[in-house]
């Protein structure tokens, strides 16, 4: 059972909102994938207002420590798809991979004709071996801390790394190659779409929604106090913990089954406008 898709503009407002949790491609940034320019002033007012604004995306921690250093100010994090947990800039949760699965998808990139990247995620860096311009571009967009290895299975060897997860990056359909080239992926682990070119092999118990828990436990805030935004369907998790869980215009017809609510594009601010609407 699905429920009904609401527009935005049918909420009561104010409504007590503590929490504002979002994801960032596709729903937080703007289409040249920046944070757009109101969302500034609404992160200062929800400040005053006692609110917390909280990024969750695939995004590794340094990344979006970086993204987000003009606040001045640690903000709690979701980050790795849930895998890392942040509150006043101190990792409070993270969760891993075993160096077995990590082996088997190292193989598989190896062995298959599909034109296929991959980033070892680990809690210190990223990794990667493949090294052309393309691939190096779109890792980095994501992965700040970067860095490339002559051959992946040399990270599976440091003693202090922890493997987060292992995201593959297909420059054809992502969704297609994981049903087709993913079918060793099992028990404890699974894979989740992330977005039109990426794949995540992870923990089959973390996803966002396991992140917001988090949040929500450290704050002392409650699922209905919470409002969360999503557009693909690693984003599914986070918006069943959330009263006020919102589909951006733009987002995979999955998401849409899951929320409650329908939101502007994020070409459009959607995120900002409807925030700005639920505070009142």
């Amino acid at each position: 059972m699905t429920n009904e898709l609401k527009d935005w503009t049918s909420i009561e407002t104010p409504q007590d909102i503590r929490l504002v949790v979002a994801d960032m491609d596709g729903t937080l940034l703007d289409a040249d994938s920046e944070l757009p320019v109101g969302f500034w002033p609404l992160l200062d007012r929800l400040e005053q207002l006692g609110i917390a604004f909280v990024p969750a995306s695939g995004r590794q921690y340094q990344t979006l420590q970086q993204m987000f250093a003009r606040a001045g100010r640690p903000m709690p994090v979701i980050a790795e798809n849930g895998n890392v947990v942040a509150v006043d800039g101190e990792v409070v949760e993270t969760h891993g991979v075993n160096h077995e699965i990590a082996d088997e998808t190292i193989s598989m990139v190896d062995a298959t004709s599909e034109d296929l990247g991959l980033v070892v995620c680990g809690l210190d860096s990223a990794y990667i071996q493949r090294t052309d311009a393309p691939f190096v571009a779109e890792a980095s967009k994501y992965y700040k801390a970067l860095t490339e290895v002559k051959d992946l299975r040399e990270v599976l060897r440091y003693p202090d790394e922890k493997i987060l997860k292992l995201a593959i990056f297909d420059f054809g359909d992502a969704e297609s190659m994981a049903r087709n080239e993913l079918g060793f992926v099992s028990d404890p682990y699974e894979y989740v779409v992330s977005g039109a070119h990426w794949v995540d092999i992870m923990d089959k118990h973390v996803d966002k929604g396991e992140g917001v828990k988090a949040i929500q436990r450290a704050l002392g805030v409650t699922r209905a106090q919470t409002a969360a935004f999503g557009d693909y369907l690693n984003d599914i998790g986070m918006l069943n913990e959330a009263e006020f869980s919102f589909a951006m215009a733009n987002a995979h017809e999955g998401v849409k089954k899951a929320a409650r609510y329908l939101a502007p594009a994020n070409t459009e601010e959607g995120v900002i406008r409807v925030v700005d609407r639920l505070v009142g």
